[in-house]
């Protein structure tokens, strides 16, 4: 938030917090430097100069029209949310920040699904929509932050079998788990759930003998 900051481009030395490196430190004339006009020649600061001052260029550049939408959505998402404009947003790449910092400004309409379902299981899980959500490269994101909101027929156990044993063996599903590939897994953090006729004895017997080697016992004669 920004109430109370100064909607300024020009920043004054001596009303910093602290003073930025010898780099930037040397750019200032006569104690003051045009932050709008120095981002734009020497790379952006935003994250210091809102962690270490009281100053809001944002807004100020919001205001007169200059802020680079496409190249610093994240920005606004993370240090001053109250001016989101969802038409300027930069959704595509910058969806993430929303989830994770400002979640009551998601649009699922124009929220980056394909790339960034991930972070709404992380972060803001209750909006997360299972029509919408990135099931195929994501499905390891909700076992490990939101279970409860595991889909069964969704879930790419192809890919994510191993997540499910490691965050929350209480929705394995022995007749869809990868047994093939992620047995390993089973054994490690869940060995309860150990199938005898369906684990992979033959590349995943290491994993019984290091975390559950009781469970040798279980391996078929004919093996």
């Amino acid at each position: 938030m920004t109430m109370g900051r100064i909607k300024t481009n020009i920043i004054e030395l001596n009303k910093l917090y602290r003073k930025p490196c010898k780099g930037w430190l040397e750019r200032f004339e006569n104690g003051k430097i045009d932050a709008h006009e120095a981002f734009k020649k020497y790379g952006e600061q935003y994250g210091w100069l809102y962690g270490h001052s009281n100053y809001d260029l944002i807004g100020w550049e919001i205001e007169n029209k200059v802020f680079n939408w496409e190249q610093y959505s994240w920005a606004v998402a993370k240090y001053c949310s109250e001016y989101i404009d969802a038409k300027k947003y930069n959704w595509e790449k910058h969806s993430w920040v929303i989830a994770k910092y400002c979640p009551e400004h998601l649009d699922p309409d124009r929220y980056n699904w394909e790339k960034h379902s991930w972070v709404i299981a992380e972060y803001c899980p209750e909006h997360l929509d299972p029509e919408r959500y990135n099931w195929e490269d994501s499905s390891w994101a909700i076992a490990q932050y939101c279970p409860e909101y595991i889909d069964a027929k969704k879930y790419n156990w192809d890919e994510d079998s191993w997540a499910i044993a490691e965050y929350c063996p209480e929705h394995l599903d022995p007749d869809k788990y990868n047994w093939d590939e992620d047995s390993w897994a089973i054994a490690k953090y869940c060995p309860d759930k150990i199938d005898p006729e369906r684990y992979n004895w033959e590349d995943s017997s290491w994993a019984i003998a290091k975390y559950c080697p009781e469970k040798m016992i279980l391996k078929p004669k004919n093996i």
